[in-house]
């Protein structure tokens, strides 16, 4: 370029022929330098226009070229904003809703979580960044992490799940190569309370069970919270004396349902052993065969025993075949099939249909079954959702396991809680429509606001649930503990105690104990479910094991915790408690049938208002 720039420099004489060359003696040396020069700055003017002429031209290129792209921003800009923000709003994910009770007390959350990895790349001493991590990390394995950072990968994650506090402080380490990520993740603040009702999500926030399952389409959307049916307090009483009733029985395992009449809503649901949804794939339960991630109260069906005999004595009462004082002989064994039906201390002597609830007689109530006919008992137990999956929310909702072939003695087992296996919210929700004057409504995890009318399926008259529940109530009076009657509240329920069924056969002393509880027994508000895996006798139960000295008192305990969370109203006194009265009241009635096109109202009050 240097070399150019001197050429492009060297003066240039031109030798012009037509003009005659003057005589050497004409001009002196000093003018004939003089004319050179002239020359030369005559040249390099012209050459120097030239330059500045194109330079010119550039500049104005130049100056075009950004007047024009002035202009394209000015007007064009706007819109390829909106267009970068709604790309950008598509490709951010949307962050999954969170999930209430019913008083907005948060179960379940996305929070941001952030992380930390490192680019080996760009590590100058492994071990010393290793070092420095651990003074904020004091689980890091150090020498792990230096062996890592000294390979040749270009990603090493460290640690996971920071907190902006520790984030931060690892950041003014000041280390090169240490980077940080950003990832949303979900929490449930109130732990192991209602795991199994709230449920979890996997690796990609999806649900997979609970109520994150149920509601994924809501919770993906990432709008507003999803508000469930439980109260939190409710919830929190139920497992704290449930958990510990089973310890003190050594139970395998122990669930509840606390359900609200009319409505449907479950207002608590517990099953133990349990697990945390924030660690559910540490979820372990020593001591326990039943996986704690398992629904005992959803997924789980069983033989419940007794507590089906109020539900098949309102079969025979609906179907007409059945009155309050008729007698079944109890006095020996039913012989059927090969098979012996017994009672368990019975009291060997004819019962009426409702001493038959009230002695808790196999043998009355195989009678009355048979007496009933199988169409009739298993379309009660049909219209009372007992042969399908309760209609609840929840996925894993299991159907009942049914015989392959319902006959005779099927039909009579049936009558008793035995031959068939369905879950305690199945049982729940069939109590729930005795208590609800005969109308079945379906369980539900989604809050029912006040004054909000659920639409139900009449399943039996009002008369006969009424019936039906003073035998239950007469029944916990009568009780040899009492530990289910609460003072002013008048509790109904009944105990059911059946051998388990294990590879298709009945394991002799290991038992699945239930009681249903309806409270208050005049204004039902409540279905209550207990129920207990394989309890063991204690000292206090006089080396007793059965339901009436196990999932009753638990029941009883759990209800007197929530007379003061639920909205009940106590009876300072409440005649209906007493025996006596409740037997009166509950006489035996002659049966109006009415005629078939008869309104199915007017049939209610003649039964209820006889002549």
């Amino acid at each position: 370029m240097k070399f150019l720039r001197r050429l492009s420099r060297r003066v240039r004489v031109k030798d012009d022929h037509r003009a005659t060359p003057p005589a050497p003696v004409e001009l002196a040396p000093a003018q004939a330098m003089r004319r050179v020069r002239i020359e030369n700055r005559s040249n390099l003017a012209g050459r120097r226009r030239s330059r500045l002429s194109v330079i010119g031209l550039v500049l104005s290129v130049g100056f075009v070229i950004s007047a024009g792209r002035a202009v394209e921003i000015a007007v064009f800009n706007g819109e390829a904003d909106a267009r970068f923000e709604a790309a950008a709003a598509q490709m951010a994910p949307v962050r999954r809703a969170s999930i209430l009770d019913r008083d907005g007390e948060i179960l379940a959350a996305t929070l941001d979580f952030h992380s930390v990895y490192a680019d080996p790349l760009y590590v100058w001493d492994a071990e010393e960044v290793a070092q420095q991590l651990a003074t904020v990390l004091p689980d890091l394995d150090v020498e792990r992490l230096t062996r890592r950072l000294s390979s040749n990968s270009r990603y090493v994650p460290i640690a996971d799940g920071l907190s902006p506090r520790v984030r931060q402080a690892i950041h003014l380490l000041g280390l090169p190569g240490v980077n940080f990520r950003v990832e949303p993740g979900r929490i449930y603040p109130k732990q192991r309370v209602a795991a199994h009702l709230v449920g979890y999500v996997d690796g990609q926030m999806e649900g997979v069970a609970g109520a994150e399952r149920a509601f994924e389409a809501e919770l993906a959307e990432g709008g507003r919270p999803v508000s469930l049916s439980i109260d939190l307090t409710a919830q929190y009483r139920v497992e704290s004396i449930l958990r510990e009733r089973m310890a003190a029985h050594q139970a395998a395992g122990a669930s509840a349902v606390l359900m609200r009449v009319g409505t449907g809503e479950i207002i608590a649901m517990a099953s133990l052993p349990d697990y945390d949804p924030n660690r559910f794939a540490e979820a372990t339960a020593p001591g326990s065969d039943i996986d704690p991630l398992f629904n005992q109260a959803v997924q789980g069906v069983y033989e419940l025993g007794s507590v089906f005999k109020p539900l098949s004595l309102a079969a025979g009462l609906e179907a007409g075949s059945v009155h309050m004082d008729d007698v079944f002989d109890a006095t020996t064994p039913v012989q059927i099939g090969g098979h012996a039906i017994h009672d368990y201390r019975g009291e060997n002597r004819p019962l009426t249909a409702r001493e038959m609830v009230l002695y808790s007689s196999n043998i009355a109530s195989a009678r009355m079954a048979d007496l009933i006919g199988a169409d009739d008992l298993t379309g009660f137990y049909s219209d009372l959702r007992l042969f399908e999956a309760p209609p609840v929310e929840l996925l894993e909702a299991a159907g009942p396991s049914l015989p392959r072939r319902w006959g005779r003695i099927q039909t009579m087992t049936a009558s008793y809680g035995h031959g068939f296996q369905v879950s305690p919210l199945a049982l729940a929700a069939a109590y729930s429509a005795l208590a609800n004057g005969g109308v079945y409504t379906p369980p539900t995890l989604r809050p029912v606001a006040p004054g909000e009318t659920v639409a139900g399926v009449p399943v039996m008259s009002s008369s006969v649930a009424a019936q039906v529940l003073g035998v239950m109530r007469e029944f916990v009076a009568r009780s040899q503990t009492g530990t289910a009657d609460v003072e002013g509240l008048a509790v109904a329920g009944k105990t059911g105690t059946a051998e388990r069924v294990v590879g298709g056969q009945y394991v002799e002393g290991s038992t699945f104990n239930s009681f249903v509880a309806v409270f208050p027994f005049d204004d039902p508000q409540y279905v209550l479910t207990v129920s207990m895996d394989r309890p063991q006798p204690t000292a206090e139960t006089h080396g007793f094991s059965t339901a009436g000295w196990t999932a009753m008192p638990a029941a009883g305990e759990i209800i007197r915790a929530l007379a003061g969370v639920l909205d009940i109203d106590r009876h300072d006194a409440d005649p209906e408690a007493q025996v006596s009265v409740v037997a009166e009241l509950f006489a035996p009635r002659p049966r109006i049938v009415a005629p078939s096109e008869e309104p199915v109202a007017l049939e209610d009050a003649l039964l209820e208002d006889p002549q």
